[in-house]
């Protein structure tokens, strides 16, 4: 006879939004259950509430106090009660706080219910030494409290109702961890119970101090040799100073491709619902989507699937940008913008062979010539590619500027094979969204690397408020620099249908930062982001060569400069990062890039009014600062 089950599943958000991968999860396990009830902390939205109701038996929505834990001593002991838990013979314990499942909770239950225990789970926590708030004195192992099942003798028993009756309002995480998480499978075993769980870590555990979240920084072995069904949402959004304290922080992309290649699970779900509520470079570093591709190629193009579109303006690096040119696969269609009848038609006798030419309008140069010249072809693409010529001259020396004209040119547009690559990438992965140069910090521009925002964030969350998409987080890189990229076009549908035209951009001359030009570049990364796609750095295999060495040494070069201050932490990346706050100074004197940017600006602005003063004049105001 079928067991009679019911389930209380815990939802919190702080939009109330239920994005798709809860439906996913609530649709598949719906079957398995004779009763659902959600309860949502603090608030759920029209929309999440219309899902609720169309899949549970019961929608609550109670004040967002004491957690998970909070709501299903709620759900057990003033829903439900006695009574109503005894119609049962199993109860399901579930949150949102996991993608999944990769393969049916039908098999889960099956397989579980085989063992005949009296409460499980699905993964679990080994020893460790906690905080010292665990009554225990230290942390004994746990059923990871995400998913726990309990079966008829322990739900039936006074014991199980009397611990959830007796349960405090936990107000902190750490007191929930120490005083219920580790608490409440020993509780239960102490009193006779028996408890497992799917997937079995015991081999992997250790002394308590080693021990750790094998769900999260072991997730890939956890995925593809223990047939673990689920992965933890904050596997995406852990910083990777802590991954690095585990392993060299690949689990997480090579558990997302293992679960591509083998399951039938729609890996958008999960991008839809991190990149509504984390930063497009959270995902980048969490993912590792820096991708270094070959210069061979064989992914099959339709002609009118793609397109390359290039702004040229400087007529004496015209011919430079030839060989790039004509890298580009036959099947893709290349448009070439330019701002004077002149160049246009230099441009056709040039390039007309293999290129459409349009003469667009100066104002906002390289982005207004992408946004308003070529907006009625934008769309028309699956795929498309951005580039633009680059003096740079005002930089320290010539090289410094054109080598950051090289490095985009050569990244996006290297070979037809890895053109090919490009576009066979996004074919492959269809939650990315865009792709761009990697981040530059040769010469002058390290300055600027450090806060890829300088002094363009106000402007950038302005427009970003205008398109209708988040806004950016100050303290995450924008990732996209220099507006040279390939993307989805529907992946851009935020930009690339709105209705800009030239007067939106800065007149000429438009030398200076902060622009609404500036704010377009730094936003296509969360345009993509706001259809649920990602943004990745792409390298050809010449300058990952670079890149890598240049990295090796910049981080092997600070860490030597830092070696001779004792309070340096040299134990693991982690403990590095932290030690270095410790030689700063008063943290009134210190400056955020952005902040220094802004202070450079101001400076400029007075030496420039100094400049068209009077001699006279000037004298005067160089006295009265000088001998205040």
């Amino acid at each position: 006879m079928a067991e009679k089950r019911l389930g209380i599943f815990l939802f919190y958000d702080k939009d109330g939004a239920a994005d798709r991968y809860i439906e996913y999860m609530l649709k598949d396990i719906r079957p398995c259950l004779d009763r659902l009830i959600v309860i949502a902390n603090g608030k759920a939205d029209e929309n999440a509430v219309k899902m609720f109701e169309s899949i549970a038996d019961k929608v609550v929505i109670r004040e967002n106090k004491g957690f998970d834990i909070g709501a299903w001593q709620q759900g057990i002991t003033e829903i439900c009660g006695r009574e109503e838990l005894a119609k049962y013979d199993s109860l399901t314990l579930f949150n949102d706080s996991f993608f999944g499942p990769f393969y049916p909770f039908a098999d889960i239950y099956k397989e579980m219910e085989s063992r005949s225990k009296d409460y499980w789970g699905l993964s679990v926590h080994g020893e460790a030494n906690g905080s010292g708030l665990c009554p225990y004195g230290y942390r004994p192992r746990y059923i990871q409290t995400y998913f726990m099942v309990f079966e008829k003798d322990l739900l039936h028993s006074e014991d199980f109702f009397s611990f959830w009756e007796k349960l405090p309002e936990f107000k902190s995480y750490n007191e929930l961890a120490e005083k219920f998480v580790a608490v409440m499978t020993m509780h239960f075993s102490d009193l006779g119970y028996e408890w497992d769980v799917l997937c079995d870590t015991s081999d992997l555990e250790g002394e308590r101090s080693k021990n750790f979240d094998q769900h999260t920084f072991n997730i890939y072995e956890m995925v593809a040799n223990r047939r673990f069904p689920i992965i933890k949402r904050r596997s995406f959004h852990t910083d990777r100073a802590v991954y690095l304290q585990y392993s060299n922080g690949s689990e997480l992309f090579r558990a997302l491709e293992y679960i591509e290649k083998n399951y039938d699970y729609d890996i958008s779900l999960i991008f839809e619902h991190l990149l509504r509520l984390y930063e497009p470079e959270t995902l980048k570093n969490s993912l590792c989507l820096d991708y270094v591709l070959p210069d061979i190629g064989s992914t099959e193009l339709k002609k009118g699937e793609s397109a390359v579109i290039a702004h040229l303006v400087y007529d004496d690096m015209f011919e430079r940008y030839g060989h790039y040119l004509k890298n580009i696969p036959a099947e893709t269609d290349i448009i070439i913008t330019t701002n004077t009848p002149e160049k246009e038609a230099r441009l056709k006798e040039l390039y007309g062979d293999i290129a459409s030419v349009r003469l667009v309008t100066n104002r906002g140069r390289d982005m207004s010539a992408l946004l308003v010249g070529c907006r009625d072809i934008l769309m028309k693409y699956e795929f498309l590619c951005f580039v633009h010529d680059k003096k740079s001259s005002q930089k320290e020396f010539a090289s410094v500027g054109a080598e950051f004209d090289r490095l985009n040119w050569e990244n996006m547009l290297h070979s037809e094979g890895y053109i090919r690559n490009i576009i066979g990438l996004f074919k492959a992965h269809s939650y990315l969204g865009m792709l761009s140069p990697f981040g530059v910090d040769h010469g002058s521009y390290f300055y600027s690397s450090v806060d890829y925002w300088t002094v363009c964030y106000d402007v950038s969350c302005a427009l970003a408020q205008r398109i209708g998409i988040k806004t950016p987080a100050k303290d995450k890189q924008p990732l996209a620099i220099g507006t040279c990229f390939w993307c989805r076009a529907s992946a851009m549908r935020a930009l690339f249908e709105n209705d800009f035209t030239y007067e939106d951009f800065p007149a000429e001359p438009a030398d200076g930062d902060g622009t609404f030009s500036h704010a377009v570049e730094r936003l296509l990364p969360y345009a993509a982001a706001n259809k649920g796609c990602v943004t990745g750095w792409v390298y050809n295999t010449e300058y990952a060569r670079t890149e890598l060495t240049n990295l090796r040494y910049m981080t092997d070069s600070t860490a030597k400069a830092l070696s001779k201050y004792l309070t340096v932490s040299f134990a693991n990346f982690r403990s590095y990062i932290s030690s270095l706050g410790k030689l700063s100074g008063s943290s009134a004197t210190q400056l955020s890039m952005g902040e220094r940017a802004k202070k450079a600006k101001k400076k400029n602005e007075l030496r420039l009014k100094l400049r068209n003063m009077t001699p006279e004049f000037a004298l005067k105001i160089y006295r009265r600062i000088k001998y205040r």
